[in-house]
């Protein structure tokens, strides 16, 4: 797109702040995922302990990177991902999420399905499944990097997207949304 997605402005915020929003309001925690170089920017809209900056050293890239340095700074905690190119996401599909959480079966990740085709960058990513990805890592067996690839490597808890609320999944690839 060649602008920070996180930065993009809307009426009220930006992208990053409105992803924000949205998880806050389900009552947990909330980090946002940046790189290094980022930071001064993002303290324009965050408060330092709300960013979470990419752990370099993990020698990874993209989504992935931010997800396992998370991981690293919070090693029993699962992890709600939403990206912020998903400004359509609505609280309660994150809400449905955590649902599924608290009663599913045990599993690497709870993720969302759109026919047929997995939402990485909207779901949970539990503890056990990271620890699994990690060790991966440290053994250099993990040969790809993709969100998609990790998930292959986990049992992954699926969710079928409610009818009509596909709109949500939407990822923005371009400059446009207001």
């Amino acid at each position: 797109m060649g602008t920070d997605k996180g930065l993009i402005p809307l009426v009220e915020g930006n992208w990053a702040s409105l992803a924000f929003e949205k998880m806050s309001s389900l009552g947990i925690t909330v980090k946002v995922s940046i790189n290094p170089d980022q930071e001064k920017d993002y303290l324009n809209f965050f408060e330092k302990e709300q960013l979470l900056k990419d752990n370099l050293s993990l020698g990874v890239a993209g989504p992935l990177l931010g997800l396992l340095s998370a991981h690293v700074q919070y090693p029993t905690e699962n992890i709600l991902v939403l990206a912020c190119d998903l400004p359509l996401m609505k609280a309660s599909l994150l809400n449905r999420l955590r649902l599924a959480e608290e009663m599913g079966p045990d599993s690497g990740a709870i993720i969302y399905l759109n026919n047929g085709n997995v939402e990485p960058l909207c779901g949970i990513y539990k503890a056990n499944g990271l620890i699994k990805i990690m060790n991966k890592l440290i053994a250099e067996k993990l040969t790809r990097y993709s969100m998609k690839h990790v998930l292959s490597l986990l049992d992954v808890q699926p969710l079928n997207i409610p009818e009509g609320e596909e709109a949500a999944f939407t990822n923005f690839n371009t400059h446009g949304i207001t």
